[in-house]
């Protein structure tokens, strides 16, 4: 079973991922996130506002949704090492992910590409208002990533919003289940995907 986690950035996706696969367990769930597979852009400069890393077409879906289709096959893949330095995939340091009976998959942009909704046998997308999210990524791309408060709100503004409001907030419409903020923070959005997955062997 692929459980697909979406929403804007920021909005909690990582966290309720976190707390399923702590929930269900290494033998149970395995965790695929969107973000190794953007495509290789060595010139690219995040800080510069010179690619924009949150339209569709930065994601190497077709790879992703193949990866998917081979762990429902049973299969081992190798996603990609993608390195938010250098803006490219590094060779010789792609993860194994073995097939688990659960495999989670977090992305923004995950909803908007058919070959992985296809793939995805239950949906959730996370609603979250558009200041909460800027205050969270605010704080981790200055504090974790080093960058300057300035150039994450221009980025933001530019890039983010605009591509949320274009794909993201729209791919809604393919979730099996929406989610607010406060499902989160209540933990109910958990509750009710670990209930889809009772029927599961070993779950």
């Amino acid at each position: 079973m692929i459980i697909g986690v979406s929403g804007g950035s920021c909005s909690g996706k990582t966290r309720l991922g976190n707390a399923l696969a702590r929930t269900l367990g290494a033998d149970t769930c395995a965790v695929m996130l969107q973000d190794d597979y953007y495509h290789s852009q060595p010139d690219a400069q995040r800080d510069n506002l010179k690619f924009n890393f949150d339209h569709p077409q930065a994601i190497d879906f077709e790879l992703l949704a193949q990866d998917l289709a081979k762990l429902k096959r049973g299969e081992i893949v190798h996603s990609p090492h993608y390195d938010f330095a250098s803006h490219t995939r590094i060779a010789g340091r792609e993860k194994p992910i073995a097939p688990k009976p659960i495999v989670l998959l977090d992305g923004i942009l995950i909803l908007t590409d058919p070959g992985v909704r296809e793939v995805i046998d239950y949906a959730v997308y996370i609603r979250c208002p558009r200041d909460q999210r800027l205050a969270r990524r605010l704080r981790r791309d200055v504090a974790e990533r080093g960058r300057a408060p300035d150039n994450v709100v221009a980025q933001f503004d530019s890039q983010v919003e605009p591509m949320h409001q274009r794909f993201v907030a729209p791919s809604a419409v393919h979730a099996d289940a929406v989610f607010d903020q406060a499902a989160i923070d209540a933990d109910s959005a958990l509750s009710e995907i670990l209930a889809r997955c009772t029927d599961l062997p070993d779950v």
